[in-house]
């Protein structure tokens, strides 16, 4: 849902504190979010027993913090968790009418309603177990020599598992009104490279269990418990040599690492052993002449790495990570065995958020824009864009005339500072034009068909 100003107005109106404590019941908190995050400024939520000049924050949040722990169904909790749980309440209500199956219902409605159905039909979903999922993993076990990977990798790409490496289209970096192709690196199934690497027990306690989550998942997709070991243990060993080659999240925060532009046929010459002409024709890629490399040292490594690998550990390694990226739209026994590893032990969460939470959130995902249609029209309506489009308006007209009577700005850097601000770009509420969902096919049965499409 694709609604612009929700931050801004979350920031004008709560108090930021954020709590982790230990969980509370996740219903009692849905109950009070939405009365809560109207409340605006909360004087009570002061803790005056604390002095402000030596630790402000809990001065500020204190007695926020001691009475909002963190719901069940949470990792962390804070006002803007609140603000977020009163608008999940509006879209529940969007939603559940758009679902009615009514022949009278726009574009829109049907395509939010009819994803929205198919993803509440849990015993549908139990029912069709990993059949909606079978062509695909038929396509993994048909290659023969690895000469047809690309294409392969194409195919999952385009389906939404993140395999070896990434590819689309990004902001270019000296000309942001531009978008242009962009490759970097992936393949993970652990937040980053250190959880791969780092010594600590904790950290080798965690990918004890994510190997064990990976075995898990693999039994449950009908591989015997020795051979789900084994392949867990492929996985683990192909992720590492990933995380090894790729950057750290500290090094990536230094723009001018991650801007490395290459041609096309740069690209194509530093991965002899990956056909990326084969690639981008069957990922249905635009024609483009020029990319930037967000991570060219990792692109570089995945030709050794595939050339060393052999196929079927590769095979291994994409059937893990096809079962991995659509876990959250299978049967329960593989969405209670996702939550265990990547909510419970990777983030703390002690419960899996109700279906109904978890399909609003789905919905969003993939229909932003479409339910954000639907969202404004209850809880944004035309006036009150028209009245924040005026009041951002008065802010920049204020804030030239501040500029303009600065007596410590030279002419020249008022004219700089003017231009700068002439250029930013007002987006309040939602856009004037909203993105087009007509070929996107919808099935009210088909939840993980859905997805992918």
């Amino acid at each position: 849902m694709k609604i612009f100003l929700a931050a801004a107005l979350a920031a004008a109106f709560v108090v930021p504190c954020a709590v982790a404590q230990e969980p509370a019941n996740a219903q009692q908190a849905e109950k009070t979010a939405a009365k809560k995050a109207m409340e605006g400024f909360d004087i009570d939520a002061l803790d005056r027993t604390v002095d402000p000049c030596t630790d402000f924050y809990h001065f500020a949040c204190g007695t926020w913090l001691k009475n909002n722990p963190i719901p069940s169904d949470q990792s962390s909790w804070g006002r803007f968790s609140e603000l977020q749980e009163r608008n999940r309440l509006i879209l529940r209500d969007v939603l559940e009418k758009a679902e009615v199956n009514d022949p009278n219902r726009d574009a829109v409605d049907q395509k939010i309603g009819d994803y929205y159905e198919a993803c509440m039909d849990e015993k549908g979903v139990d029912a069709k177990g990993l059949a909606p999922l079978q062509p695909t993993l038929d396509s993994i076990a048909a290659i023969k020599q690895k000469s047809e990977l690309a294409e392969l990798i194409a195919k999952l790409h385009r389906e939404g598992a993140d395999v070896f490496f990434q590819f689309g289209a990004e902001p270019e970096f000296k000309n942001a009104k531009m978008e242009g192709a962009a490759t970097d690196q992936g393949g993970l199934g652990l937040p980053e490279k250190d959880y791969y690497l780092r010594g600590d027990a904790k950290s080798q306690e965690l990918r004890q269990q994510y190997v064990q989550h990976v075995t898990n998942m693999l039994k449950l997709a009908g591989e015997s418990p020795d051979q789900a070991a084994k392949d867990a243990k492929t996985v683990m060993e192909l992720e590492t040599a990933l995380a090894k080659m790729s950057m750290g999240i500290v090094e990536r925060r230094d723009p001018q690492k991650i801007y490395n532009p290459k041609t096309k046929q740069e690209l194509v010459a530093m991965d002899p052993n990956f056909d990326w002409n084969r690639y981008l024709v069957a990922l249905h890629s635009p024609q483009f002449e020029k990319l930037n490399l967000d991570s060219p040292a990792f692109i570089a490594g995945m030709n050794g790495l595939i050339e060393k690998t052999s196929l079927d550990d590769i095979k291994t390694y994409l059937r893990w990570h096809v079962l991995h990226s659509a876990a959250t739209q299978l049967p329960m026994t593989f969405v209670n065995e996702n939550f265990d590893f990547y909510g419970r032990k990777l983030t703390g969460a002690k419960e899996l958020q109700p279906r109904w939470k978890r399909c609003v959130r789905y919905t969003d995902g993939q229909l932003g824009e479409a339910l954000g249609q639907a969202y404004v029209k209850v809880a944004f309506p035309p006036d009150a864009k028209e009245r924040m489009e005026k009041m951002v308006h008065n802010l920049e007209a204020a804030m030239k005339t501040d500029i303009e009577g600065l007596d410590w700005m030279t002419p020249e850097t008022k004219k700089a500072a003017l231009v700068k601000l002439s250029m930013i770009t007002d987006k309040i509420g939602y856009p004037e034009k909203w993105r087009d969902y007509s070929k996107y096919e919808v099935k009210r049965d088909d939840f993980l068909g859905n997805t992918v499409r």
